[in-house]
């Protein structure tokens, strides 16, 4: 028996679900607002939660992240009578089970609740393993990660192969011996390819190896990085990079488990354990013929996508932490804690380069702090100093302007007169964006990942209010 929670503001609705959840052996709570289904959802055991996207206060896809937060990580399954693609994408993103368009019939609901409560005993055991499994660095309590983390786990108590995905410095090389580190190869070897950096004209040599005199300069015989990764894990990092003449010969070696050298005439074994990372669409690529579509879907057997930590504050410190912490016992130097002017220079900072820039900015922190006691903001580079100044001085002009009226939230406004709806939604709209666009420098793929908007619709808004979008 399980806990289901039903936050929705139509009684008929939260009767029905209720009806079919007892039904199925399952105790219902309901809630008729927002607000009482996070205060519900946080303070007891759920194991799934039925979520209306038009609640009296506010949008449901806004709480998903903070229903997936609460002690019991319940699964969210989304309701919304307003069916839209977009929406569907973003819930999806978030940690949703399923988006399910109103009214729904009893045989989906049905469906879609058996399979979240299987999921949900599947995953004791799941949680048991991820217990088990050695992190290696890896921090960060968002859902998003969490769900990656235990992907990870499963994943690397097998031989499938892995595909990491997300934006630069997302932490995919750290995954990837995370799940080397956990599986029945770490004892073997672990073998990074760096595809972008692949030296031009001697590819395949580098890869699978050469024989003597094989071409102008080979004096001597190569050993290829995959024979190198026999009986361990090769890890193709940047894999979009990979040249297209290359990709046949590689997924043959995938498929046969053999390679044989340039020039050579015998094949050797090759078993290895493929993880491969990449922070590009490999599928949009496939299909405008810039990777081959066979080798994505060899690479594919489990896809972990990272998220990337703006939007993610909460991660932030944890990250920071652990890399002060490993630095300073690197350097043989006294973990040293951080000041609180320190700490929020770290989250008014977006983070574009991701863990990799955190890593480096807290080890360069700690080599500046020599002799201190504390980490303070000082111990930062200039840039992130300078953008945690214009966020302090943005948000005294942004409470100057509401205490002025231009947010309306005081009842001392009562009085004043109020602008139209659509004049005041429109302004309000377009500060945000224009914060958007400035905190991020107008990089697209950014303000995707934190607004939870669909390209399209972020270009059109952009469009309607004249705000210029940098790159993409």
């Amino acid at each position: 028996m399980g806990n289901v929670l039903i936050i929705d503001d139509d009684q008929t609705i939260r009767d029905a679900l209720a009806r079919v959840v007892s039904r199925l052996g399952h105790r219902p709570d309901m809630a008729a607002t927002l607000a009482e289904g996070l205060r519900l959802a946080g303070g007891s055991d759920v194991d799934v939660v039925f979520l209306d996207v038009r609640m009296p206060d506010g949008n449901g896809l806004d709480a998903i992240s903070d229903i997936r937060r609460a002690p019991s990580t319940p699964e969210v399954i989304v309701l919304t009578g307003w069916g839209d693609p977009d929406g569907a994408e973003r819930a999806m993103r978030q940690g949703a089970w399923d988006y399910i368009e109103k009214p729904p019939t009893v045989k989906t609901m049905t469906a879609q609740l058996v399979s979240a409560m299987d999921h949900r005993s599947r995953g004791r055991g799941a949680a048991r393993t991820a217990e088990s499994f050695r992190f290696l660095g890896i921090a960060g309590g968002n859902p998003k990660r969490e769900q990656c983390l235990e992907q990870a786990a499963k994943a690397a108590a097998s031989d499938v192969n892995v595909l990491l995905t997300g934006p630069t410095g997302a932490g995919k090389e750290l995954f990837a011996r995370a799940i080397h580190g956990n599986s029945p190869r770490r004892d073997g070897p672990f073998v990074v390819v760096d595809c972008a950096a692949l030296p031009a004209g001697i590819v395949e040599s580098v890869l699978f190896g050469s024989e003597k005199g094989v071409y102008t300069g080979a004096d001597r015989r190569r050993e290829g990085l995959l024979l190198r990764a026999h009986e361990g894990t090769l890890f193709l990092d940047e894999v979009a990079e990979m040249p297209l003449s290359v990709q046949k010969a590689f997924l043959r070696v995938l498929q046969e488990r053999r390679v044989r050298p340039l020039g050579g005439l015998e094949e050797a074994a090759c078993h290895f354990r493929l993880v491969a990372a990449t922070n590009q669409d490999l599928a949009a690529m496939a299909g405008q013929g810039l990777f081959r579509e066979d080798l994505l879907f060899r690479l594919q057997g489990v896809g972990i996508e990272l998220p990337p930590l703006a939007g993610h504050p909460e991660d932030i410190l944890d990250f920071a932490a652990h890399f002060a912490g490993d630095a300073a016992a690197r350097l043989g130097t006294p973990a040293r804690p951080f000041s609180e002017e320190f700490s929020r220079a770290l989250l008014a900072y977006s983070w574009p380069g991701n863990v990799r820039e955190l890593k480096n900015t807290l080890e360069g922190a700690l080599a500046l702090a020599a002799g201190g006691t504390v980490l303070l903001p000082v111990h930062l580079p200039l840039h992130i100093r300078v953008c945690a100044a214009r966020n302090r001085v943005t948000g005294r002009l942004a409470a100057a302007a509401e205490a002025d009226g231009a947010g309306l939230p005081s009842a001392v406004l009562a009085d004043a007169p109020l602008p139209r709806f659509r004049d005041y939604r429109d302004s309000r709209e377009a500060d945000y964006l224009r914060v958007l666009s400035t905190r991020f420098g107008g990089d697209i793929g950014r303000m995707l990942d934190v607004s939870g908007l669909s390209r399209s619709r972020l270009y059109a808004l952009l469009k309607k209010h004249g705000i210029p979008a940098v790159r993409s």
